[in-house]
Formats: C-alpha cells, sequence, structure tokens
C-alpha cells in the first residue's frame, strides 16, 4: 500500500513527502519512536529499492500529539521534521485551554522551535476566543490537509482561511488509498480555480523553506 500511495503521490506531482507518523508521549518516548520510525522507513527503502517505478523522494517528521508540559520536554527537538525546527503538533481534541496556547508559546520562545499546528480545520469548534489568539499568534503557523478543500461542508471556510493568510501549508495527510488517499493535486487545482494563483505561491514558498530546512540547505523542487 505504501509503495502505492508512493506512486499515486508521484503521478500528482509530488516529487518529496514527509513521513509522520503519530507520536504519543503516553505510549512511548522520543528515542523508542525514532528507532522504531527508522526500521519501518529502512524496510520501505528496500520495498522501493526492489520495485520499479517512480516514486517521490521522503523526509522523516512526525505529528506529535499535544500533552501538558510539551513546552518543557527535553526531547521535543528530536522530532522535528527532517533536520528542521519545524515542529508538526496536534493540538488536543478535547476542549482547549489557556494552557495549551502557553505550552505552544514555550515551544517557540524556550525551544526555538517553528510550532506547525496540524489540520487546523479539525478545531474551529474550539473555544472561539482561543483559536483567534492562536491563529493571531506571531512565529507559529497553521497547517490545512487538502481534504478540507476538497469536501463541501468545510469548502467555504477553508477557501476564506486562506484567501486571508491565516494558512501557511497544505498537507494531504494521506493513510491509505480509500478514504485517505494522496490528494494534495485536485485541492490545487480547486484553490487556483476559486482563488487564483497567488495564495498558492506563497504557500510554495513557505513548503520551500521548510524542505531545505528539513534538508539540510540541499536546492529542492516543491510542486
Amino acid at each position: 500500500m505504501s509503495l502505492a500511495m508512493l506512486k499515486e503521490a508521484k503521478k500528482q506531482g509530488i516529487d518529496l513527502m514527509f513521513f509522520t507518523p503519530h507520536f504519543y508521549a503516553d505510549e512511548t518516548d522520543p528515542k523508542r519512536f525514532i528507532e522504531r520510525r527508522g526500521l519501518a522507513a529502512s524496510a520501505l527503502q528496500e520495498s522501493i529499492e526492489a520495485n520499479e517505478g517512480d516514486y517521490p523522494s521522503y523526509l522523516l517528521g512526525s505529528e506529535v500529539h499535544y500533552y501538558r508540559g510539551i513546552g518543557r520536554s527535553e526531547d521535543i527537538a528530536s522530532l522535528c521534521m527532517g533536520s528542521s525546527r519545524y515542529l508538526l503538533l496536534e493540538p488536543p481534541f478535547r476542549s482547549w485551554t489557556p494552557a495549551f496556547l502557553d505550552d505552544v508559546r514555550e515551544l517557540r520562545d524556550e525551544q526555538d522551535l517553528k510550532v506547525i499546528i496540524a489540520h487546523i480545520e479539525r478545531y474551529l469548534d474550539q473555544d472561539k476566543h482561543l483559536v483567534a489568539e492562536l491563529l493571531s499568534e506571531p512565529g507559529i503557523y497553521i497547517q490545512a490537509n487538502a481534504e478540507s478543500f476538497l469536501e463541501r461542508r468545510t469548502r467555504r471556510q477553508a477557501l476564506k482561511m486562506l484567501e486571508s493568510g491565516k494558512i501557511d501549508f497544505l498537507g494531504s495527510d494521506c493513510h491509505n488509498l480509500d478514504d485517505r488517499c494522496p490528494n494534495l493535486a485536485p485541492a490545487r487545482e480547486l484553490i487556483e480555480d476559486k482563488l487564483g494563483g497567488a495564495v498558492l505561491t506563497r504557500i510554495d514558498e513557505n513548503s520551500r523553506q521548510l524542505v531545505q530546512e528539513a534538508s539540510g540547505g540541499k536546492e529542492v523542487h516543491v510542486l
């Protein structure tokens, strides 16, 4: 399935992907997580080399589920995207509190991390004041899933947020080839049709900076 997903992403024009398995602090520690991730990546690389095909290259990262006190975690930087200081953070699904925003600020200010809030569209029903505060917080980046633009029930809000500059990154968040398949290309087509190409140029520049930092400064192509 992983090989098929990579081939589908390549067909959509994707040259590089981030692999971001979920990290849960109550299930494992960063060192063990990184070891397991490395073993999985090695197994996938063996399959890539054993099967002919046109595949994107990839970098390793993680999607870190929020936990109280994350801003003071000594090992949190090891879970960033590639060799960068960008951390993909999944907010809590339970009711947000000011403590969550305090931890995000601590990651930025004390840990010197570039926090990316994952799939913001899933949290717009949280306390509106805390959501607004997070969206306006300087130095905090916001990511939305392509799915939020493709589904009719979320499309209008996603386009409004993107047009107003409140979304910094797009992601496929693909998990399989059924209900969570690679879908960046159709989302980009819809965005360009509705809003024009300028918003995508901004998103692409943000992505280019992230990938170049994550890959150690190497020149890369970003869709």
